[in-house]
């Protein structure tokens, strides 16, 4: 179980990193547990659009998890799957060592390695074809970086 100034040191991240509605729905994941969205748009009193969005963003990152559960479906006549919600903790927390992981890799790997490891960390996860894309960009930038050079001592 989390103590009450962890939660708060999570919500305070999450509220830092992606605002206030994300951090209300995280809030609520954190001090309830695993929560159905119904549950979570009840106890957040917001709209199930904001609520939707804001679980994208915490399951992009990494923040939380979503799960089926089968329920006995009473009147149908299959099991009925119910989709929770669960908040990770642990991840969030991690959330602070972003700069201290950039740095590590920074000094261990090259420039292509920490611009590939800063991309997941601020988007999440991405697909290999956007990992791809992204070192292609930034090999195009340094060689236009390198022109520029070039032409700028040329001057």
């Amino acid at each position: 179980m989390v103590s009450q100034y962890g939660i708060k040191l999570a919500v305070h991240l999450i509220n830092n990193h992606f605002g206030n509605l994300v951090a209300k729905v995280c809030e609520n994941l954190l001090r309830r547990g695993p929560l159905t969205l119904q549950l979570i748009v009840r106890y957040t009193e917001l709209t199930p659009q904001q609520v939707k969005n804001s679980l994208l963003i915490l399951i992009q990152h990494n923040c939380v998890q979503a799960f089926s559960l089968e329920q006995e479906g009473g009147l149908e006549d299959g099991p009925r799957s119910n989709t929770q919600y669960m908040a990770l903790f642990n991840n969030m927390l991690h959330r602070m060592r972003f700069s201290k992981f950039l740095e590590i890799v920074s000094r261990e790997f090259d420039e292509e390695c920490k611009g590939l490891l800063e991309g997941l960390l601020q988007h999440g996860r991405l697909t290999l074809k956007q990992m791809v894309e992204r070192a292609k960009d930034m090999a195009e930038r340094a060689k236009s970086t390198k022109k520029e050079g070039k032409s700028f001592v040329k001057v």
